[in-house]
């Protein structure tokens, strides 16, 4: 997968921001609703004289969500966040408004139980939210007059938030765009795109495909929220995607002396599964005529297994196929914690290292007198991840979106505020830089957050009050807070407890592994079906921290060399695929089960460290496709034992 972290070159960064620019009407509205909104809610500020412009602004970018069930939870959750924030703090104050000592250790465990319950609890995006305005309304003490005055402005706090989270609310309910409409086209230009790539496979990537296959997982499950009838179409759809993510996984297995007509013939398959696929949706779309071609004995195992998975899945489209047990993802209970909460260290780890970074932070400032920095704590709030490579990545977009939004600020303090003479064009002003910066942040997670950012800083720069600003101290003083954040972070997530973003993508790898070696024993099809989903999802959530790793350079200690770790994903590739061929063409020709088992518990030791050792199988009749399929899939198994 291309991502942000493999541009080093001038010419991968420019494919890199070619591919993240690209806009679609989804897209264009979505820039449209922030900018109206940061407009609306700039305005609401300056005429009220609500405190801290451009908070309210920058709000508007943390609340909007691609679509309308997204983005009215998030704004609600945000609300219900700093209500509870707002209460605590009230309630912190009577103990440590005039006690130093005390707010310390306040901060500290704001801190700790935020961060902690973020990884660990269903409603982790309040808690981390209540966290930070926690965190950020006791360190208000130290630059007020008297307690009144605080008790003043974190009620104002209340206000900040609920003006962007009702604006962004009316305006989705108004020209916000349904998960359910939004995961249909969604879904129909995948399958568009996946019969591009069986019929040219330089046309598409692969891995990206996957990641916005994964990604249509989420999506999905918001228009459950949405639409409740739609749960009537919740397990086809699921086998659906599933399928998908099959097909265009054998797909990049495919012999390329495969001829174009053959290639024509799957595509057509896809495009014709879509339209069934379509018209089961209530969607009026021109059938697309397929080749009826059949799978020769003769055939690559590829092929053939390829036009298995293609035949399941125009049945699927149709509403032919029969239904078996409940998908387990669908079924599976719902938890307040995640499993392992409470004995798992690396979550109290986590929490504790963003924890001291905080504390860090605020006294850097304090101790230096200099409160301009301030955004230090914030910055190690919200650049902190699991992995270093993760928070490295981040830092890096966080502080390269800062300076460019510094600059864009600046330029507007000197040359364009001094023209203006209303609020009207200060909004017209904020509208169009705000959808400069929306067409970053509505991006990929490889380059959106630089583009929030970007906006940050802009609002921090010009809504300085409730006249025209020309302070650039405040740019000066942001970018420095931003350095002294990421350099806590940094000395943090390095020194205790450090976690390597490619140790954690190894991790899934061998997850995986297990995985496929149950798949080659799953007792019915349905099993199986659920099992490949989980290793697609593992893959490409390995596929993004690998990328992430290049990031972490040799600040982290890793068991394995990192040089080696493109040859191990394409070895984990080769096994996905091998194992996915063999199980389908299983499935319509079954052998003896002892061939599989020992396949099974090769992939199974594999996982478990240890290489397992070279075995010449006993596979009868090699030269059907089911046999030549198992040779295969045991010479990628000896590859692999010399890689991972």
């Amino acid at each position: 997968m291309t991502v942000i972290s493999d541009s080093a070159s001038p010419a991968r960064l420019q494919t890199l921001l070619h591919r993240e620019l690209q806009l679609d009407a989804a897209r264009i509205r979505s820039i449209a609703r922030i900018a109206t909104g940061t407009a609306i809610a700039v305005t609401v500020a300056m005429v009220f004289q609500i405190p801290l412009p451009a908070y309210v602004a920058y709000l508007i970018f943390l609340l909007s969500q691609e679509d309308t069930a997204s983005t009215i939870i998030g704004a609600i959750g945000g609300l219900v966040a700093v209500t509870l924030a707002v209460a605590l703090s009230l309630l912190f104050y009577v103990f440590d408004a005039s006690e130093p000592a005390l707010r310390i250790p306040l901060l500290a465990l704001s801190t700790f139980l935020g961060m902690f319950l973020s990884r660990t609890s269903t409603l982790g995006p309040i808690a981390f939210l209540s966290g930070f305005v926690l965190v950020l309304s006791q360190t208000l003490v130290d630059n007020a007059p008297n307690t009144e005055a605080v008790t003043h402005i974190v009620l104002w706090l209340w206000v900040v938030v609920a003006i962007p989270v009702f604006t962004v609310i009316v305006l989705n309910l108004l020209t916000g765009q349904s998960p359910v409409s939004l995961s249909r086209q969604r879904a129909a230009a995948l399958m568009d795109a996946v019969a591009d790539y069986i019929e040219l496979p330089l046309s598409q990537d692969p891995s990206l495909l996957r990641e916005k296959l994964v990604a249509l997982n989420q999506l999905k499950g918001k228009a459950l929220l949405w639409d409740k009838k739609l749960k009537a179409f919740a397990g086809e759809d699921q086998r659906l995607l599933g399928l998908m993510l099959e097909i265009l996984q054998i797909a990049r297995a495919l012999p390329p002396q495969l001829p174009a007509t053959s290639r024509h013939g799957l595509a057509s398959s896809v495009r014709q599964s879509r339209a069934l696929f379509l018209e089961r949706r209530g969607v009026d779309d021109a059938a697309v005529p397929m080749a009826q071609e059949g799978v020769k004995s003769g055939s690559d195992p590829v092929y053939a297994a390829l036009r298995l998975a293609l035949w399941e899945l125009r049945r699927e489209a149709g509403g032919h196929a029969q239904v078996g047990t409940s998908n387990a993802h669908a079924t599976a209970a719902r938890r307040l914690f995640v499993p392992d909460a409470i004995h798992n260290p690396a979550y109290v780890r986590y929490a504790l290292k963003v924890t001291f970074a905080v504390l860090a932070a605020y006294a850097t400032y304090s101790l230096l007198d200099w409160p301009g920095i301030s955004t230090a704590v914030t910055t190690c709030f919200f650049v902190s991840l699991t992995t270093f490579g993760e928070s490295a990545h981040k830092l890096t977009l966080r502080i390269s979106g800062a300076v460019l939004g510094g600059i864009l600020g600046a330029l507007c303090l000197v040359f364009v505020i001094p023209l203006l003479t209303d609020i009207g064009q200060l909004c017209l002003l904020v509208a169009t830089v705000s959808a400069l910066c929306a067409c970053i942040s509505t991006s990929s997670e490889n380059i959106s957050y630089a583009g929030m950012q970007m906006a940050f800083a802009f609002f921090l720069g010009v809504l300085q009050g409730y006249a025209p600003a020309s302070d650039l101290t405040v740019l000066r003083d942001r970018v420095v807070g931003i350095v002294i954040g990421n350099i806590w972070i940094s000395v943090f997530f390095t020194s205790l407890w450090p976690v390597s973003a490619l140790q954690q993508a190894r991790n899934l790898w061998l997850s995986s592994l297990e995985k496929l070696s149950a798949i080659l024993v799953a007792p019915t099809a349905q099993a199986a079906a659920d099992l490949r989903l989980e290793v697609n999802t593992k893959v490409q959530q390995a596929a993004l921290l690998k990328s992430r790793s290049v990031f972490e350079g040799s600040w982290v200690q890793r068991r394995r060399p990192a040089h080696t770790a493109e040859l191990e994903a394409s070895a984990m590739e080769r096994l996905v695929y091998s194992t996915f061929v063999l199980r389908r063409l299983q499935s319509s020709a079954p052998s003896p089960a002892a061939v599989d088992l020992c396949m099974s518990q090769r992939l199974l030791a594999l996982s478990k460290g240890p290489a397992p050792d070279s075995l010449l199988l006993d596979v009868p009749d090699p030269t059907s496709l089911a046999g030549r399929a198992r040779l295969r899939l045991n010479e990628e198994i000896d590859h692999a034992s010399r890689l991972l």
